[in-house]
Order: C-alpha cells, then structure tokens, then sequence
C-alpha cells in the first residue's frame, strides 16, 4: 500500500495572529477555529506554533470566511496582531534603501514561506517583484498569494512613508468574482489572472527611496541570524526533494519518472529540465530514497531482508544486498547485526 505524504509543519506566527484577530473581532469562536484546524485552543497565545502549509492556508481560507471578506488577506499585513518579526522582514527594515530592502525579503523568502522563491528584476527603467513557487506548480491558492504580494507591498509602502505607485500586478489563481479590492490596494487597473507566477511592477527609481527605519548595526545582527536559519532549514523546497516523496509514496512498484511526473501534474520531460536545472537526476534521487528507506526498516528486527528488499522495489534479495553494500560498505545482513 501507499504510504501517505507526511507534510512537515514549520514555525508560524501568521496561524496563532489569524486567532487572534477573530477574537478582537468577535466573528466567532476562536477556539473552535483552532480545534477545526487540529489545534489546541491555547495556541491562539502563542508566538509562534508548528503548523502545517495545509494549516496555515486553511487558517487565511477560514478566517476570510468568518469574517466575511473575501480579500482579507490584503489587509492583513497591515491589521495583523503579529507580536515579533520575522528574520527576513527584520532585515529588510534595517537596509538603507528600498532595493536592499526587496533584495533581503527575496534573499529569505523561504524564511517567510519555504515553498516561495522571490526575484527582484530590474530592467528598462521597471522594477518586478516576482513570487514563484518552484514546488507547487499550482501555486498557493489565492488567499496565500494575495497575502505574500500585500506582505511586500505594505512593506515598501510603510517603511519608505511613500505610496509606492505600482503599474501593473499579476496572479496565478483565477480571476475572483469582484476585483475591485484589488485595484484599490495596488492602485492600478492593470491586473491579469492565471499567470505562471504572480507578482507587481513600479518605477525603478521607486527603489532608490531611502528606508525610515534602516540600522546599519542592526542589519549586520539581522543578516547573521537570517543567514544561519536558512543554513538551517531543511531543502523542502527543492523540486528534487518533492519528487523524493512521491518516489517513497509509489513504492515498490510506480516509482517511474513518468507516474512522479503525473503526480507532480507535469510532463517527464518538464520533470527532467527542472530537476536538470537544480543538478539532480531523477536515478539518484530514487537511490536516495531507497538508502534512507533501508536503513530505516533494517532497524525492525521484524522484517526481513526480502521484505525490506521487495518493499524498496528490488527484483530479488542479491540485487538489493549489491545496492546496499555500495551505499552503507556492508551487506544488509552484516550491517543490521553491527
């Protein structure tokens, strides 16, 4: 049988913030929100809990709902009762310049989210913030992608004490019923849906805008801890490190390029380019997973080698005790007795 994709959760002020306001806001019992979203119900006072991506979009979906506006999540970096800031925004703040600014909040994007990469292009006198995510060729969901554009947005706009002008925007959802609070928050018209990524536009010497807040020597601190959170982080937002958990969900049998590139809703010659373009193929990473995969059931003294060795998808058990001898220096048999 299949095993089941475990996602791993990560730290998160956004859930416990999003409790908080349905509390101030008496929409709704906030402690029945947080147990339909599997929390306990003082994590609504927490800083920051472990949650989920699934927690943490089904916390923007239901806090929206509750509260009835369906484009709350444009509001919420401004409104958010967010008790401490993150490492990125932290260091964004302490720049000199807006551009240093945009440049450190995509530096440690994955900080904010693990599965958003961000870009700061400059080119023909337009600056473009450009918010992908590499692991999900569907992106976030609308609620997530309209929080992270806001998020930057009201980030340049407050810190700057300039309504920086934006010329156009883009998504990757679906156009929504009203747009109307869209165009109110980026101040344009100019808006397309179903695009390959989302993200806004502005003058480029919108970047040169000094920061009201910026700190050399807090910028340094704020640059060191952000730089070791991310040596620290784990690659779950690599394409090849998804492509690794589907390759263990179709063992023994469908750990084929073409079924991991069905799941991953891409052609095996997309899935190729892109694990290509990170230095992976797709040989090792199902060498990989085996590996990880035998060490850990050799460690159960009931199964035996021929279960481990067929579970794992090897014809027989001489072909399995070859790989394992070429991964761990030893015979499966000789290592589980060591």
């Amino acid at each position: 049988m299949a095993r089941l994709r475990l996602e791993p959760p990560a730290l998160s002020s956004l859930v416990p913030a999003l409790l908080r306001l349905v509390r101030q806001r008496d929409a709704g019992d906030a402690g029945l929100l947080a147990l339909r979203l599997g929390l306990a119900e003082d994590a609504i006072d927490a800083d920051e809990i472990l949650a989920t991506e699934a927690m943490v979009h089904g916390a923007l979906e239901a806090a929206a709902e509750v509260l009835s506006e369906p484009h709350l999540s444009l509001r919420l970096p401004a409104d958010l009762p967010l008790r401490r800031y993150g490492l990125a925004e932290l260091a964004a703040r302490s720049t000199r310049t807006l551009r240093d600014g945009l440049a450190r909040m995509a530096k440690y994007a994955s900080l904010v989210h693990p599965a958003i990469a961000c870009e700061l292009e400059e080119r023909d006198g337009e600056a473009r913030w450009i918010q992908r995510t590499p692991t999900r060729p569907r992106g976030l969901g609308r609620h997530a992608h309209e929080y992270a554009l806001a998020y930057v947005l009201t980030y340049a706009r407050r810190d700057t004490g300039t309504p920086v002008a934006v010329s156009r925007a883009w998504f990757g959802h679906a156009r929504p019923p009203d747009i109307a609070p869209l165009i109110r928050f980026f101040a344009t018209r100019e808006l397309a849906f179903g695009c390959e990524d989302s993200g806004f536009a502005l003058p480029q010497s919108a970047l040169d805008l000094p920061m009201k807040s910026g700190d050399a020597r807090l910028l340094l601190t704020a640059d060191d801890l952000a730089e070791a959170a991310l040596r620290a982080q784990p690659r779950m937002t690599s394409l090849s490190s998804l492509a690794a958990s589907h390759v263990e969900s179709l063992l023994p049998d469908g750990a084929t390029m073409a079924a991991v590139a069905r799941a991953m809703h891409m052609s095996s010659r997309t899935l190729q380019r892109r694990l290509d373009a990170e230095g992976a193929s797709f040989s090792e990473i199902v060498d990989e997973v085996r590996e990880r995969l035998a060490r850990r059931w050799l460690a159960d003294e009931a199964r035996t080698l021929s279960d481990v060795a067929f579970s794992l998808g090897f014809s027989d058990l001489a072909t399995f005790s070859r790989a394992f001898k070429r991964w761990a220096g030893k015979p499966p048999g000789a290592w589980r007795r060591g």
